[in-house]
């Protein structure tokens, strides 16, 4: 009993998700520790583009970005903020340049499926943003401050401090930016691109005895910027967002039950100003109110089932949306079982909502570990995205009889390990039934309709070595992936979607210095939906080098170049990135 208590006991520590190690039998995840996060850049579009295999169509540095994860669309990608989806009710996505990860522990990723636990958009697969939680006695402090070109000014603070029940978290962050960069080849200038974000997130855990947890998660973020137009079409428009959002977490371990009851609120509101010099502006207020209940029954250390229930409340409002309400009522049940080198888990849920009609979905995975350098999986789901308040509710052209996007898909994946070197490949197929796009009726009006199916399918890899050069540390990581998204009407590849994508990074240390190198190659995309039309291939890269002054406590500055060799690139027509740069950072710890 004590080897017993002492397992659950370091989950709790380690892990706010505990569904994301428990429920991904089958698929791969890989977690992007603090250190890389620290590393980074600190918007969250920064840190992904160099460190996996998904691609991000960005309107420019800091301006609206959205991910696209095995082929799928932005919709399809969720977000989730320490176990809870948080991708917009009015467009179904999240925007990754308003996502600041110096307030987060760590970030994950898991590519593939993932309705059954996470809801609706988890059809590409999940980014998953957490906070942890120690309770070994220890205070820690970490300040950054930073200025870089362009007139970009970052500050970030966290602190940790615990006692043996009680842990808090503190996370701070700002960046702004006048974002003037010029246009690569011309004379002009990335104009009405200037923005600031500011991001507060905290975490609090407490033992009620050994059996009783309480955890309380908020977070809070606020940031204006101006949308900066095109070479041929310039801007003057604002955007201005608040969002919130609260979860608290009683969990329980009774005998062979394991009890968690979670309650979350999360509020997003936004205002457009198509001048921002007026005092006219469109806008969006959205609540979602979260209860749900999960039961685990363990059988015997082999054998565990799960019954979730869980009901979703949202209301909206918004210029073109008079109201909008939806309540939905969810029921899971999750079966796991090891049998010595094999492990699997079989799942279903079915929701209940008077908006659409919600189909049963499933998931199946499993891996079997061959040797102890091999490990096989396999992985099968049906996943949805259900049509999000501007999709139902648009006054001027919502369709109140779309029915969600379902897709069936499976994988088989490998993973590798060779002393420190790891390897995984991946090998998928999506078929994606109901698409959901916005296409004009016979009287011009655009509306969205129920009119595609597409299949994905492709190949990814996750490689890692970890090892020592002259006894300092070194470190290689890698990553790669083949997307074919094919419309099956047109037999057309979807446009934003490149075939080939792949990224590097090393890092080494010595003595008091660290250095990072970070690249990538995104492959040419098609912009237009006939293939006749397409953006060019290019590559990036990325060098920091950083020196520690001192130890106790800890003093070091880093700089940071960007864009090196001074790469002319866009994600999307007419939307110029920025070329080199420079940001330096100040760090203290204690």
């Amino acid at each position: 009993m004590a080897q017993k208590d002492s397992i659950n006991w370091l989950d709790e520590v380690r892990l706010s998700d505990v569904k994301l190690k428990n429920n991904s039998e089958g698929q791969f995840v890989k977690k992007l520790d603090d250190s890389l996060i620290k590393q980074s850049e600190p918007l969250l579009t920064s840190l992904l583009k160099f460190n996996s295999p998904f691609f991000f169509r960005e309107n420019g540095y800091g301006m609206v970005s959205s991910a696209s994860i095995r082929g799928t669309g932005a919709s399809q990608t969720a977000v989730i903020w320490n176990g809870i989806n948080i991708n917009s009710q009015f467009t179904g996505q999240t925007d990754f340049n308003t996502v600041n990860t110096k307030v987060f522990d760590n970030i994950s990723l898991r590519p593939g499926g993932g309705s059954v636990v996470y809801g609706s958009g988890a059809i590409g697969g999940t980014i998953h943003l957490n906070n942890e939680f120690r309770f070994d006695g220890i205070s820690e402090s970490d300040l950054r401050i930073g200025y870089g070109s362009f007139d970009t000014y970052q500050v970030s603070y966290n602190g940790s401090f615990s006692t043996q029940k009680t842990s808090l978290n503190i996370g701070v962050a700002g960046l702004s930016s006048e974002n003037d960069y010029k246009y690569l080849g011309t004379e002009e200038r990335n104009e009405n691109g200037d923005f600031y974000n500011t991001s507060l997130n905290t975490s609090i855990a407490h033992w009620l005895g050994r059996s009783n947890i309480l955890k309380f998660y908020s977070n809070y973020y606020q940031g204006d910027r101006g949308f900066s137009g095109t070479r041929n079409l310039p801007s003057n428009s604002e955007y201005r967002d608040r969002n919130s959002k609260n979860l608290l977490e009683w969990k329980s371990f009774t005998g062979d039950f394991t009890s968690s009851l979670k309650l979350a609120f999360i509020k997003e509101e936004f205002k457009y100003y198509e001048n921002r010099h007026s005092d006219n502006f469109s806008f969006g207020d959205a609540e979602t109110a979260i209860v749900k209940y999960d039961l685990e029954y363990e059988f015997s250390e082999d054998k565990k089932l799960n019954i979730i229930a869980d009901y979703n409340n949202v209301e909206g409002e918004g210029s073109g949306i008079d109201s909008a309400e939806r309540k939905i009522v969810g029921l899971s049940a999750l079966w796991s079982h090891d049998i010595k080198k094999l492990s699997y888990k079989l799942s279903l849920r079915q929701e209940i909502t008077n908006n659409y009609n919600s189909p049963l979905l499933f998931s199946a995975g499993a891996s079997y570990k061959l040797t102890d350098a091999y490990l096989l999986r396999f992985n099968s789901s049906r996943n949805f995205r259900i049509p999000t308040f501007n999709d139902l509710f648009w006054l001027q052209g919502g369709n109140a009889q779309l029915d969600p996007e379902t897709s069936i898909q499976a994988e088989i994946g490998n993973e590798f390990i060779f002393n420190n070197l790891n390897i995984n490949i991946t090998g998928y197929y999506i078929d994606i039934d109901n698409l959901i796009r916005w296409t004009p009726d016979e009287s011009g009006i655009w509306r969205p309709e129920n009119t595609a199916n597409v299949h994905n399918y492709g190949l990814e890899v996750f490689a890692s070595w970890i090892g020592k050069a002259a006894d300092n540390p070194l470190n290689f990581s890698s990553t790669y992936a083949f997307t074919k998204s094919i419309d099956q009407e047109t037999s057309n590849q979807l446009i934003y979607t490149p075939q080939h994508k792949a990224t590097f990074s090393a890092g080494y240390e010595i003595c008091n210095f660290n250095i990072l190198f970070q690249s990538l190659y995104n492959g040419s995309i098609y912009t237009s939906s006939d293939n006749n039309y397409e953006l060019d291939a290019y590559q990036l890269a990325n060098l920091g080098l950083g020196y520690t002054f001192s130890k106790e406590p800890e003093i070091g500055v880093e700089i940071r170049i960007e864009n090196i060799f001074n790469e002319k690139y866009q994600s999307l027509p007419s939307r110029i990135m920025p070329g080199r740069s420079i940001n330096s950072t100040l760090t203290f710890k204690f």
